[in-house]
């Protein structure tokens, strides 16, 4: 009877597809599946980290990662250095790298399998403009003292942002590291609402930063962009 449970929670949890790479490591499995049309990055349940498009590998496969590329275009400055915090497959620094090829960017990923998947499956461009840390980013950021025109924060393990991303002190943190004129890009989940709460109230509580947020109809994500005056 046990057996049979515990077959059944894995088929539950099994990703639709042909499982091409799977490893696990200190945080959990990861697993890349590849179907006829695409490959997708799963970090132990059925929601999807990742897509590539076999036929469009250009192509951002969900919401809002157009959301948060729709609002980096939108930013009147230059973009010459832009912070990334959770790597994934590379969607996003790779979409910026073919549009922004000289911007140089600093992309932050704990986990060095993540970061081995990323090159190997998901083709991101091995290039000096690409700067691909193993770091905990909470750690990175209170550390850094480089100055970012833009910085993404797109922190999750298997299903939501962990809770130490939403304390005061890393926030204040990543204010400290944008420049003048820059913006914070979150992407939070509406699945944790304590957590995204507990982000989207710590800026409204500052008095010299413009927010705006944009809630993704075709999933749970929200968008919340904060341009410190």
């Amino acid at each position: 009877m046990v057996a049979s449970i515990a077959s059944k929670f894995r088929r539950k949890n099994t990703p639709k597809g042909q499982i091409i790479h799977s490893v696990r490591d200190g945080f959990g499995l990861i697993e890349v599946v590849d179907t006829q049309v695409a490959r997708s990055l799963y970090f132990g349940t059925r929601v999807e980290q990742s897509r590539l498009y076999f036929n469009a590998p250009m192509t951002l496969a969900f919401e809002y990662q157009e959301a948060l590329m729709e609002a980096i275009l939108e930013h009147p400055a230059a973009i010459n250095r832009l912070l990334t915090l959770g790597l994934g497959g590379g969607s996003l620094p790779a979409q910026m790298h073919h549009i922004f090829p000289k911007c140089q960017q600093t992309v932050v990923e704990l986990r060095p399998a993540v970061i081995d998947i990323a090159y190997r499956y998901f083709h991101l461009p091995e290039t000096p403009h690409i700067d691909t840390r193993e770091a905990d980013a909470y750690m990175f950021v209170l550390q850094e003292t480089e100055r970012y025109d833009i910085i993404v924060i797109d922190l999750y393990d298997g299903d939501s942002m962990p809770l130490e991303f939403t304390d005061e002190i890393f926030l204040l943190a990543l204010q400290k590291l944008t420049r003048p004129g820059g913006l914070l890009l979150f992407n939070l989940w509406k699945g944790t609402p304590e957590k995204t709460l507990r982000v989207i109230r710590f800026w409204e509580d500052m008095t010299d930063c413009e927010i705006t947020m944009r809630e993704i109809h075709s999933s749970n994500n929200l968008i919340l962009s904060v341009k410190p005056r």
